[in-house]
């Protein structure tokens, strides 16, 4: 039987006790269904369409102090059409990468979110340890029947930031980058990681599949981890039979 998040199913509380059924002080939606590649990917597309579809959730509500105009420093309006909606009519593309649709990525500014390796370390010889990590109310180490096992995950996504010029697309590799640098420690609370920062905001490059199009690659980087416990009903050896003939 695995267990997810290292937990052990906790004795029923007195009766008459409020329950919480979910505790978001301690657990995110993450740690009961497992950092799966598809589940971060979602995450962090959704965590950018949120992010774009209100101007005002922008670095400067969307402007950027970009020209000198009379000898004075003007505020211009960069990204402020940059708005994502559901559906066709978005002015920016938020999507998976293997949602990619060249024509569409031609006719407006688009974010594509694609995962990198997933990498394991280990924590301990053989990855197990008898103890839960927890203590009890008394302050005891809280001991469970089982075996536990655990290792550190390392992971990344890039968020490839596409746009028609390169000023353009070194603005809007900026907004990905500051908005996940600034609120990083957020996410890394909300999803329960014990590690995650906007890693790097690569160089601008042009793309040559494109007429006239360039990319700014975003990487998020993050580390958790994965824990479980396996309960053993019987010596799988006990169902292999090994005959032995004398000669």
């Amino acid at each position: 039987m695995a267990v997810g998040c290292g937990d052990d199913p906790s004795p029923p509380p007195p009766e008459g006790t409020p329950v919480t059924q979910i505790g978001l002080e301690d657990k995110s939606s993450l740690c009961t269904t497992g950092f799966t590649p598809n589940l971060l990917t979602g995450f962090f597309t959704r965590a950018l369409r949120d992010h774009f579809s209100d101007p005002d959730n922008l670095e400067f509500g969307g402007r950027n102090e970009f020209r000198i105009v009379d000898g004075q420093r003007v505020m211009v309006e960069e990204l402020q059409s940059y708005v994502w909606t559901a559906g066709p009519d978005t002015k920016i593309l938020i999507d998976p990468v293997w949602k990619y649709n060249r024509e569409n990525i031609q006719a407006r500014p688009g974010l594509l979110v694609k995962r990198n390796q997933f990498s394991r370390s280990s924590l301990v010889l053989g990855d197990g340890y008898t103890v839960r990590p927890e203590r009890n109310e008394d302050g005891t180490v809280r001991r469970v029947r089982g075996r536990y096992q655990t290792c550190a995950i390392a992971g990344s996504h890039t968020v490839f930031c596409i746009a028609g010029s390169g000023a353009e697309t070194e603005l809007l590799g900026s907004e990905v980058f500051n908005h996940f640098l600034q609120f990083g420690q957020v996410f890394r609370e909300e999803m329960n990681l014990h590690e995650f920062e906007a890693k790097s905001m690569e160089p601008v490059a042009y793309l040559e599949e494109f007429d006239d199009h360039y990319v700014v690659p975003v990487v998020l980087a993050y580390a958790y981890t994965a824990a479980w416990r396996i309960d053993v009903e019987a010596p799988w050896l006990k169902t292999l039979a090994i005959e032995v003939q004398s000669r």
